[in-house]
């Protein structure tokens, strides 16, 4: 009877499972009202990805609140990037752009933007005008050809034909530039590659007589009490001499073939010379530009 009992005054009860403190599934008695019950199931159980470690020990509760929590967040940091656009929009119409650079730069803690980015692309290029930027550009003409709408690019749209004029521009000064610079090339590579044959040459005169003169060296000190009168001595000490000039010899002789091999190496990277190094930085432009006008293709913009 006792047991009947028991089962009539556990039959209104409602139960749930909980996580408990070791982590495991545990019936419990439910306690809270229908009003509570209402009020806790109000709520959307998020999609969970496959790594997300940390909602797999998670309640349904803590999960709804973590993700409360990150869209209040997401608001926020929209809020302060509308911010940061407004402004830094003001400071590009006034032409302060190293000012709106600064100010854009705050926004890189808050996501991706197509805004920002596009406001981006405006200041380190000072309104298309200036491509010297490269790495500012290049990562700001990604961050708009990824992330902002065809109707943020349509805004810009008026750049293109500057953007089609520098890159033609562009093209023609590196044909020019690459031209020159590989006739500069080709002069001093003629000069260097007769250095270095000749330093070749003297480090074989050089190295041969060490190689005779040490061998003979070490004949003869292996070999000095061979004669009874000593003979031998002195044509050691003579070997031995003649070895260590053409020691000398050899060492000089090296660093002159390594001194001139490099200079011939170093005669085909375009960055050893001013040339080269104005080539290059005129390519990495024309590519920036380039990948900016991919953007207007992109959206179909012209």
């Amino acid at each position: 009877m006792a047991e009947e009992r028991l089962i009539d005054d556990d039959k209104d009860r409602k139960y749930k499972i909980v996580k408990n403190a070791d982590g495991e599934d545990e019936l419990v008695i439910d306690t809270s009202s229908a009003e509570d019950v209402e009020e806790e199931l109000d709520f959307e159980v998020p999609e969970l990805t496959s790594d997300d470690e940390e909602a797999a020990i998670m309640t349904p509760e803590q999960l709804a609140a973590r993700e409360k929590m990150r869209a209040e967040e997401a608001a926020k940091n929209q809020e302060k990037l509308k911010e940061i656009a407004a402004h830094a929009s003001l400071l590009l119409d006034e032409g302060k752009f190293e000012d709106a650079g600064y100010v854009l730069a705050e926004a890189e803690e808050l996501g991706d933007d197509g805004e920002i980015y596009l406001l981006k692309l405006r200041a380190c290029t000072r309104e298309f005008t200036d491509f010297s930027n490269l790495e500012e550009g290049e990562n700001a003409a990604a961050g708009v050809n990824k992330f902002t709408a065809k109707e943020g690019v349509e805004t810009l749209a008026g750049a293109i034909p500057v953007l089609k004029a520098k890159a033609e521009e562009l093209t023609k000064e590196v044909e020019t530039l690459a031209a020159e610079n590989e006739e500069k090339k080709s002069e001093r590579r003629v000069v260097f590659r007769k250095k270095r044959n000749n330093s070749a040459i003297f480090f074989a005169v050089a190295v041969l007589p060490l190689i005779v003169f040490a061998a003979l060296a070490i004949y003869y000190g292996t070999h000095l009490t061979a004669v009874k009168d000593g003979a031998n001595i002195p044509l050691f000490i003579t070997f031995v001499s003649l070895a260590g000039v053409f020691f000398i010899a050899t060492v000089i002789a090296a660093k002159m073939l390594w001194t001139n091999a490099n200079n011939l190496k170093l005669n085909e990277k375009n960055s050893a010379t001013k040339l080269g190094r104005n080539l290059e930085e005129k390519r990495a432009e024309s590519k920036l530009v380039e990948s900016i006008l991919e953007i207007f293709v992109k959206h179909d913009i012209s």
